[in-house]
């Protein structure tokens, strides 16, 4: 709880002003074409642009549509007369009745009739569609028009679609590049007409989005004997809802003859709740798809895309496994069953229905041998279990799920088996490999490892989109894969930089899975969003960090999304950054929590760090503090007694006189569960001030909040 908590504070104190998307309609376009999209999210004030990554893909506009405000009933009647003379050919607006007060505007309402059939859809809906508030979310209550202008030549394929404005990049959100046709779900009709079924033809691709309790439905030919096949991109575009049982689109796609006989079903594909459906035709003739939630379930951010072809299925495709230097890569099939293989070693089998595969290798006692599955984490619906026997079939260790950090997109990783296995004697041992559900079959492929420990890790670095003020710090997080055991440290490093520094401590502590660092930047003019990398290295092993966001699942469990690149852009964000710095030139920004003692006389280690402010840039009405921000339970503060440091002192001008610095300082101590260890911990300067008087004289008090280089925190051994 603890943890989910500090993700939770973080998110709110440095995300609050975020851009964040939460679905496109449609989420793709055909090559040379110019598609329309409507972006929900939250936060859409300032909107600048648009950026799709990859070549070929031209932002032409992008337009914020502000919220519509409720009208009187009187307005609401009349803005529906205008929309009717509309459908029926009528040109001109209708007469304005004598009395409009308490009427309230909005810029869609004053062209009514020079609409785009995407701005008339909005205004659709929101006069004759009843909203329910319990299935309103605030993460896409905002919303955007984006018009995109896909090359002939461009790239067939995923991107990745961003908004910018104010200084501030978006969270990013899938887009793909096709070479079929693009259909779209009809738009809403003026009432009281009734959605009319969509119409396709095969080749091509479907987008559309489920509204609560709603059925789309997609009319479309075949021939006796044809196989069409339907490959459903759902879950994939929005893989994790926060707010949602399950949470992701749970999308149906069914076929249904005209007297609406159902020929063909599919929900899933083995453990992914994307469907395919392959449907053959019965007989020539017009045929129906459905596409619903599975719970009936529905909002705007339940977009699809669904391709159909024909012909078969493709054979499923997983991912490839990992590579080792110096581990061939074996096929089962090629091994002897009855002769131990050499290892380090990656044989790739399939299991069979209701198998178990077994595999002998040599080992000499204390030896450390990793036997590890590669499956689910390459999209195999293989479920592992893994067993290592003795000669007399004695089982000697065993595995079956083994608890990963919750990155990537598939919901259940931990399915993949391993085992830290020490060899109790010298002698042959089998390692067995079997299917939890016992299923099998051609598609459930995996990849045993068997090997030496080979300690490394996977870095994951979070926001994707980092927004770094140009006067101060911006937190960035990082969270730690580590794998065979390795506990190190691990050294960071900002590769194509440009103005951006890594400003204060620059590792993650050893034992650590989750630390932050800082980002400051170069005061100029230069904000054009670029990527960035973060190399990363610890006891031999190089790597570079993984872009990605958290999202959360079903109300309980957050996930990291992986992305293409790491993009960071400046902005003016606190004010007052300019006066703070720390009085410490210790290059490691590294505090060791030495013996002390409290205030109460209590034997603590403890640490003073001083703040210094300039005073003479600080107004005599102005105050400020230094905070730590969500320490870890063996970090404590300490009260200071009285002194000329104390924190929140109104600097007057006097003390501006007597001081060139005047330093702000906070004692902190360490309890006896923080021996040994660390923490990258964050601080920020809280500082209030008055405002210019506004036109009536009024004076406000501002308090701004401004994050400041992170430091080392070390409990020591005493």
């Amino acid at each position: 709880m603890k943890t989910l908590l500090s993700i939770l504070f973080c998110a709110v104190t440095f995300g609050v002003s975020a851009v964040h998307i939460g679905y496109l309609m449609p989420s793709g376009g055909q090559r040379g074409k110019t598609v329309e999209l409507i972006v929900g999210g939250q936060q859409f004030w300032g909107l600048s642009g648009a950026i799709v990554s990859g070549s070929g893909v031209t932002v032409e506009s992008v337009e914020f549509v502000r919220g519509f405000p409720y009208p009187p009933w009187k307005q609401r009647q009349y803005l529906k007369k205008w929309l009717d003379g509309i459908e029926q050919g009528c040109t001109g607006r209708p007469a304005l009745p004598d009395n409009t007060e308490g009427w309230v505007t909005h810029y869609y309402w004053e062209r009514l009739d020079d609409l785009t059939p995407l701005e008339r859809e909005l205004t659709l809906r929101f006069l004759y569609v009843p909203r329910n508030p319990l299935q309103m979310s605030p993460a896409i209550a905002s919303s955007a028009i984006v018009r995109l202008r896909i090359a002939p030549d461009a790239k067939a394929g995923e991107r990745e679609f961003r908004l910018l404005g104010s200084g501030r990049i978006s969270n990013p959100l899938r887009f793909f590049v096709d070479t079929l046709p693009e259909y779209r779900e009809p738009f809403f009709p003026l009432p009281p007409k009734k959605p009319e079924p969509g119409a396709f033809a095969v080749p091509g691709v479907l987008n559309g989005q489920i509204m609560p309790g709603e059925t789309d439905s997609y009319k479309f030919t075949a021939k006796k004997g044809e196989t069409i096949t339907f490959t459903m991109t759902a879950r994939y575009l929005m893989p994790f809802i926060g707010d949602g049982v399950p949470g992701h689109f749970q999308a149906v796609l069914e076929v249904v003859d005209g007297k609406g006989k159902s020929l063909a079903f599919a929900d899933d594909r083995y453990f992914d709740p994307d469907p395919v459906l392959c449907f053959r035709a019965p007989a020539d003739g017009e045929y129906t798809l459905r596409v619903r939630d599975a719970l009936y379930r529905g909002r705007e951010d339940f977009v699809y895309r669904i391709r159909a072809v024909r012909g078969v299925p493709r054979r499923y495709a997983l991912d490839a496994p990992p590579a080792f230097p110096g581990v061939k890569c074996l096929r089962s099939e090629s091994l002897k069953k009855d002769k131990p293989v050499a290892h380090p070693v990656m044989i790739r089998g399939v299991l069979a229905q209701g198998a178990k595969d077994d595999y002998r290798f040599e080992a000499k006692k204390g030896e450390r041998v990793i036997l590890e599955i590669f499956a689910r984490r390459l999209k195999s619906p293989l479920d592992s279990l893994l067993q290592v026997l003795d000669g007399k079939e004695n089982i000697l260790a065993v595995n079956d799920d083994c608890e990963r950090l919750k990155a990537g997109l598939i919901l259940h990783g931990a399915a993949d088996s391993y085992l830290d296995f020490t060899v109790p004697a010298d002698g042959c041992y089998t390692v067995r490999v079997s299917d939890t559900t016992g299923i099998g079959g051609k598609d459930y492929v995996y990849y045993l490892r068997i090997d030496h420990a080979r300690p490394r890790f996977t870095l994951y670095s979070i926001p994707s989109a980092l927004e770094v003020p140009m006067i101060g710090a911006e937190p960035l997080t990082l969270v730690v894969d580590r794998h065979d055991g390795f506990t190190g440290e691990i050294a960071l490093k900002l590769a194509n930089a440009g103005d951006y520094i890594l400003n204060g401590v620059k590792s993650i502590p050893a034992n650590c899975d989750r630390a932050v660092v800082t980002i400051t930047t170069k005061p100029n003019g230069k904000n054009k969003p670029r990527p960035l990398k973060i190399e990363a290295s610890g006891g031999g092993f190089r790597t570079e960090a993984i872009p990605g966001d958290e999202a959360m699942q079903a109300f309980a469990y957050t996930h990291i999304v992986p992305a293409e690149q790491m993009l960071v852009t400046k902005r003016w964000k606190y004010g007052g950054a300019e006066k703070f710095s720390w009085a410490s030139k210790n290059p490691a920004a590294t505090f060791a929590l030495p013996k002390g003692k409290s205030a109460s006389g209590d034997a603590r280690p403890e640490v003073k760090l001083v703040l210094n402010v300039n005073p003479w840039r600080f107004p005599a009405d102005a105050e400020a503090s230094l905070e730590i921000i969500d320490p870890p339970d063996w970090i404590k503060v300490v009260p200071t007694g009285a002194s000329a440091a104390k924190p929140g002192q109104i600097v007057s001008p006097e003390n501006r006189r007597k001081m060139k610095l005047y330093p702000l300082t906070l004692t902190l101590a360490r309890e006896k569960s923080g021996k040994g260890k660390s923490v990258n911990q964050l601080f920020k300067a809280v500082y209030k001030y008055n405002s210019r008087p506004d036109k009536e004289g009024r004076i406000r008090r501002i308090t701004s909040e401004i994050i400041l280089p992170a430091v080392r925190l070390e409990g020591g051994s005493l």
